[in-house]
């Protein structure tokens, strides 16, 4: 007798909660500003009845009724290989970056990553791997670490530019 209550009950619940979610993102989108008109609901499918106990959790709505998109189409964009590669720097970009980063640090008496990057206008990452490509080539050197560290064209300039920063971070 409990089963056909507890599958009228199951499909009064998950009936309620669609509604509810559609009309929440209704309200969200009025208050976004975009009106749409109501998607149709397809016409819910014959469940059966379930021999579960009436403890068993009900499975999510979702798995049970197909529902239409409810998103625009999407556009049409290029291959993922071509987005994937598109904001790449070249082998010349990244040649003159490193170049323009070596000519920063030479000018400098050790300096920072943090100095490095707002003097050059690259990105954090962009001046990170520069400066590694340059120390792997020993045309710069790296004094410290972490929060400490500076760059310098010598390592003594690079150390003791690094032993000043941790004199004023002590002060």
């Amino acid at each position: 007798m409990a089963q056909p209550f507890d599958a009228e009950l199951e499909e009064l619940v998950s009936k309620f909660s669609r509604d509810l979610a559609d009309q929440i993102r209704a309200l969200i989108l009025r208050r976004l500003g975009i009106e749409r008109a109501p998607q149709t609901r397809p016409a819910p499918r014959a469940t059966s009845v379930r021999s579960a106990p009436a403890s068993a959790p009900a499975a999510p709505a979702s798995s049970r009724t197909k529902r239409a998109p409810s998103r625009a189409p999407a556009t049409v964009r290029a291959p993922v290989s071509e987005r994937r590669h598109a904001s790449r720097p070249t082998t010349e970009e990244r040649a003159a970056a490193i170049e323009r980063i070596a000519r920063i640090v030479g000018n400098g008496s050790g300096l920072s990553v943090g100095e490095i990057e707002r003097q050059s206008g690259f990105t954090r990452s962009a001046v990170g791997s520069a400066l590694k490509a340059l120390k792997d080539q020993g045309r710069i050197f790296m004094g410290g670490t972490k929060r400490f560290a500076r760059y310098a064209s010598t390592q003594t300039a690079a150390d003791q530019a690094s032993l000043e920063a941790r004199r004023g971070a002590a002060a």
